[in-house]
C-alpha cells in the first residue's frame, strides 16, 4: 500500500512526509495550484532564453543549473495538487496515492537540489571576486552537483520504498530513518543559508572595493547584485521553512493533526513557501537582465500575432512598439 493508506500511528512527529500540507479547501487549493503553475510557466520562458542565449560563462551555466530545478520544484508542486484534487473528488486510488508518493519524493530532491545551486552560485561569486587568479572549473562543479545528487535521490528513493514495504511503523526502522531524515535536512539548510550569507557579505565587500575600468566595475556589481537578490530571496523562503519545520518536529502526531493554526503553518511552509522561492527566482532574472525582457516582449509579441492573424500586416510597427516597450522598461530598471 501506499505511504497515504500504511501508517496508522498516532504518534510519530508531524513531519513532512506524513503531512504534506494537503490543502483543506478549495481556496488553499487554489493559491497552491497558482504559485505552482505561474511558477512553471515563469521558469519555463526563463529556461527558453538561456538556451537560446547559451554562454559558456560560469555564472551563466549556474543560473541554467538554478532554473532547471526550480521548473523541477513547480511543475511537481502542481502536479500534486492536481492529483490531491483528483483523489478529493473521485476517493483515494491506490495507483494515485503511489504516484503522490513519487511526486512528493521528486518535489524534496528538486527542493534541496535549489537550496544547494542557490549556494554553488553564491560561493562561486565569491570565490571568483576573492581569488581571481584561482578559477574554478566546470568539472569541478559538474562532480560536486552530482556527488550532491546522488546522496539526495538514494535518501528519498530509499525513503519511499520503505514506506512501501514497511508494515510497522516502529518495527521496521521507518521511524528511526524518518528522523534522521528531517535532521539531515535540516542541517543541510542550515548549514547552505550560512555559506550563502557569509559568501553575499564578502561579495559585496569585495565589489565595494574592486578597482579597474569604469565597465568592468559595472558589469561586476550587476552580476553580485544579481547573485544577492537570488540569495536574498533564497534565505527569506527557507529561514521560515526551518524555523516551522524545527518546531513541527516536536509536535505529537495526533495534536497537529487537530490544530487548525500548526495545519495552516504546515499548509503555507510546504505547499506555498517553497514553490514561491522557485517561481520568484525567474522575475528577478526578468527585472535584471535586458536581453531576457527584450526576448520575452519579442515571444509575447509573436504569440500575440499568431492569435489574432488580422494584424500581420502591423508586425513592423508592432515590432517597433515592443522596442519602445523595452526602452521604456529598461530607462526605469537599472541593470
Amino acid at each position: 500500500m501506499a505511504t497515504t493508506t500504511m501508517i496508522n500511528s498516532t504518534e510519530f512527529p508531524a513531519t513532512f512526509s506524513m503531512m504534506t500540507g494537503i490543502p483543506d479547501s478549495w481556496h488553499e487549493s487554489l493559491i497552491s495550484a497558482l504559485v505552482a503553475v505561474c511558477g512553471t510557466l515563469f521558469n519555463f520562458l526563463s529556461l527558453l532564453y538561456f538556451i537560446k542565449h547559451d554562454s559558456e560563462q560560469l555564472g551563466s551555466k549556474l543560473l541554467i543549473l538554478l532554473n532547471v530545478f526550480d521548473l523541477c520544484v513547480c511543475t511537481s508542486s502542481a502536479l500534486t495538487v492536481f492529483l490531491e484534487l483528483h483523489n478529493s473528488a473521485r476517493g483515494p486510488i491506490e495507483s494515485v496515492s503511489y504516484a503522490l508518493d513519487v511526486l512528493l519524493a521528486v518535489y524534496v530532491v528538486a527542493g534541496e537540489s535549489t537550496a544547494f545551486s542557490t549556494c554553488l552560485l553564491s560561493v562561486v561569486r565569491c570565490w571568483c571576486l576573492s581569488l581571481p587568479f584561482n578559477r574554478v572549473t566546470t568539472r569541478s562543479l559538474v562532480r560536486s552537483t552530482s556527488c550532491f545528487l546522488l546522496y539526495i535521490v538514494s535518501r528519498e528513493a530509499a525513503f519511499v520504498v520503505l514506506t512501501w514495504t514497511c508494515q510497522d511503523y516502529h518495527g521496521c526502522g521507518l521511524a528511526t530513518f524518518e528522523v534522521v531524515r528531517h535532521y539531515l535536512t535540516i542541517g543541510s539548510m542550515s548549514v547552505i543559508i550560512f555559506l550563502v550569507v557569509v559568501s553575499n557579505a564578502i561579495s559585496i565587500k569585495k565589489v565595494i572595493s574592486s578597482r579597474g575600468s569604469e565597465d568592468l566595475v559595472e558589469v561586476t556589481k550587476r552580476a553580485a547584485v544579481t547573485v544577492l537578490l537570488v540569495s536574498a530571496n533564497f534565505c527569506l523562503y527557507n529561514t521560515s521553512f526551518i524555523v516551522l519545520f524545527c518546531y513541527f518536529l516536536k509536535i505529537p502526531h495526533a495534536q497537529a493533526r487537530g490544530n487548525k493554526t500548526i495545519r495552516v503553518l504546515e499548509y503555507l511552509t510546504y505547499r506555498v513557501f517553497l514553490p514561491m522561492n522557485s517561481a520568484t527566482n525567474p522575475l528577478i532574472y526578468l527585472v535584471r537582465k535586458l536581453e531576457m525582457r527584450q526576448f520575452v516582449l519579442g515571444l509575447l509579441n509573436r504569440m500575440r500575432l499568431f492569435f489574432v492573424p488580422d494584424c500581420g500586416g502591423q508586425i513592423d510597427t508592432d515590432h517597433s512598439h515592443t522596442e519602445e516597450l523595452v526602452n521604456l522598461t529598461t530607462s526605469k530598471t537599472a541593470d
